[in-house]
């Protein structure tokens, strides 16, 4: 393709992505003939990246990013990821995809006489992996492009590590994982490998044998030492990569008889028992994510009890709203360059899996009274008065529910013809403050009205 047309795809997309500023089309060529006149005289620096170290449940993550949108080393970094995933054809794993596949094999492997079900993750992947070992193993040997090679070259020895916040690491660290995923295959191909799945860092393996835990773990270990620590590589900042031992679970029928057993993968968790040699699978969702989301509910709570005395009544409207998108899912519609896209959000999207399983007792019980719970259990813990909209019974009918809403998979369809008219999207967003009419007199138009609500309502667009 070229850089100059990855420049321009560059920038593009970065414009189409900003939710603070909508670029003219003249302001977009002329920063894409600054950032190519850069180029040409190597006028840049890699170098010139930002830290912050972000609270993420409950540990820190350390981010570098650069701090400008458009300046040239954004845009080149862009442009580097678009080559990378252009050259090694890289295909980002589908979360629900792989879940709903994963249901429906352990609901077969519990069938059988043996099996060993094994999860495991990385620490701190992206900020472990060497973006300098990635080049000099994996990504010199196969870019054709002289052009290409140097400035990538340029870039990975400036930034060394692929960090949380550079728009490449995604890739350079899904290219190396690539080349682990196919080891882990290979290496248990011959001892009945029937599924294995890997979601950025987080990896489960099924087998339809019994292998020991200390064997899986040597081969594993093997493995990892063979991708990520390949001394044959000489460069001067190595692979950091690890897995995280707090994190390895292994279950095998053989153990599941002897006591109740967990795993968990991507948020879900999955709990084996044994009854008259017959195993029972109960799902749910895992501690750590029912926290997170009774913390943002108490977050939004707080927000609006913070504001008391200050427009009550649009506070109150704006709570309703706020709560009615977390106890539902959101669709709409996004424009990628000449394409559009369809985006799903919402709790009940991320867990629409267990809507198999309500009322009957394949549910975990913590699970299952979460879901009832979660948002009466908000208030009552900052001892603040139910709203009106809650005030339904039991709150079981009221929309507001989180096991209620899963079962009818409650969804806000914010999609023109199909959803919500225009009509109907502008009286929407004009109960929490947000006109169809701009600063200067000019109609807003849907997709717009769209992306103001959503981000208004704290879902994000």
């Amino acid at each position: 393709m070229g850089i100059d047309k990855e420049i321009n795809r560059a920038v593009k997309r970065i414009s189409a992505l900003d939710k603070d500023k909508r670029m003219t089309e003249s302001e977009e060529n002329d920063i894409i003939f600054n950032v190519k006149s850069s180029l040409e005289n190597s006028n840049f620096n890699f170098n010139n990246t930002t830290y912050c170290i972000l609270n993420q449940s409950g540990g820190k993550r350390f981010i570098k990013k650069y701090e400008d949108l458009y300046s040239v080393e954004n845009i080149l970094c862009q442009c580097i990821k678009q080559i990378l995933d252009r050259v090694f054809k890289v295909r980002y794993p589908n979360r629900n995809k792989i879940i709903r596949e994963l249901f429906d094999v352990l609901a077969a492997t519990i069938q059988m006489s043996e099996f060993t079900i094994v999860k495991f993750d990385f620490k701190h992947y992206f900020n472990s992996v060497s973006s300098i070992y990635v080049f000099e193993k994996y990504l010199k040997h196969s870019l054709l492009d002289r052009q290409e090679i140097d400035l990538i070259k340029n870039f990975v020895y400036a930034t060394e590590y692929s960090y949380a916040g550079l728009c490449t690491s995604n890739v350079i660290a899904e290219i190396i994982a690539k080349h682990f995923d196919e080891a882990v295959r290979q290496a248990f191909i011959n001892t009945g490998l029937i599924y294995y799945e890997r979601y950025v860092d987080d990896s489960i393996l099924i087998l339809n044998e019994n292998i020991e835990e200390d064997d899986v773990k040597k081969i594993l270990n093997n493995i990892l030492l063979s991708i990520f620590h390949d001394n044959n590589i000489e460069c001067k900042v190595k692979c950091t990569t690890k897995f995280k031992k707090k994190k390895f679970r292994y279950i095998s029928s053989r153990n599941i008889s002897k006591s109740r057993l967990s795993i968990d993968f991507l948020g879900y968790e999955f709990w084996f028992e044994s009854n008259n040699n017959k195993i029972k699978i109960q799902y749910g969702i895992t501690e750590e994510k029912r926290k997170k989301y009774a913390d943002k509910i108490e977050k939004i709570i707080n927000e609006y009890a913070n504001s008391n005395g200050i427009n009550q009544t649009y506070n109150l409207e704006l709570l309703r709203h706020k709560i009615a998108a977390f106890s539902s899912r959101q669709v709409y519609i996004t424009k990628h360059f000449r394409s559009y896209v369809w985006k799903v959000k919402g709790f009940i999207s991320n867990y629409g899996e267990l809507r198999n399983f309500l009322y009957t007792d394949s549910i975990e019980e913590d699970t299952e009274f979460f879901l009832k719970n979660m948002i009466d259990d908000a208030f009552e813990k900052i001892n603040l008065a139910k709203p009106y909209f809650l005030k339904c019974g039991t709150n079981t009918k009221s929309g507001y529910n989180l096991y209620e809403n899963m079962k009818k998979n409650k969804t806000l369809l914010l999609v023109d013809n199909i959803g919500y008219d225009y009509k109907s999207l502008v009286n929407l967003c004009k109960k929490i403050g947000i006109s169809n009419i701009d600063s200067k007199g000019k109609r807003i138009g849907y997709d717009r009205l769209v992306r103001e609500y959503l981000i208004k309502i704290g879902v994000g667009y």
